[in-house]
């Protein structure tokens, strides 16, 4: 699969909506400049050097220099943020489940413990997972998949139409 930008975006856009994310968080995604890469004449080896700053030291996201891959971040307004690692070998629905996981956990240690989305009469959230080869909200229990109305019917994380790379 190759991902897009915009597509990614997208995803990313209706997962926040989903999950109740507090209000002045920003998204962004990140695309790697592989022209960027040094040439090394044949026979020759090259050296990388690779600096990895903690602790809240880094001026911002760094972008991904692998290519084939995308880095999606989620900022809040507090200067916390969290960064998604997307490879192109990833199928659809597992590119939607890592986005929904990843921003889950930031969501829900944003607003304090908040369970989003909400799992039909539990008191834990949905969680995310690939059912039947689509990206679901299931609970994490029972692994029953929720409709929106609790029935049990397949309640999709993605409920925008289009095929990869087509944005809406």
């Amino acid at each position: 699969m190759e991902l897009t930008a915009a597509s990614t975006l997208t995803w990313a856009r209706e997962i926040l909506c989903q999950l109740g994310a507090p209000a002045g968080c920003t998204l962004e995604v990140l695309v790697p400049d592989v022209s960027a890469e040094p040439e090394v004449r044949y026979g020759e080896t090259a050296f990388t050097s690779r600096l990895e700053i903690q602790d809240g030291e880094a001026d911002g996201p760094s972008v991904p220099d692998q290519p084939n891959c995308l880095c999606v971040v989620l900022a809040f307004d507090d200067g916390v943020s969290t960064s998604v690692l997307l490879e192109d070998s990833l199928a659809e629905a597992e590119v939607v489940v890592l986005l929904a996981e990843q921003f889950q956990d930031s969501v829900l240690e944003h607003t304090g413990g908040v369970p989003a989305p909400p799992c039909p009469g539990h008191i834990h959230p949905a969680m995310a997972g690939v059912v039947d080869g689509e990206a679901s909200w299931t609970c994490p229990q029972s692994g029953s998949r929720h409709g929106r109305d609790g029935s049990g019917r397949t309640r999709p994380i993605r409920v925008l139409p289009g095929p990869v790379g087509q944005t809406t």
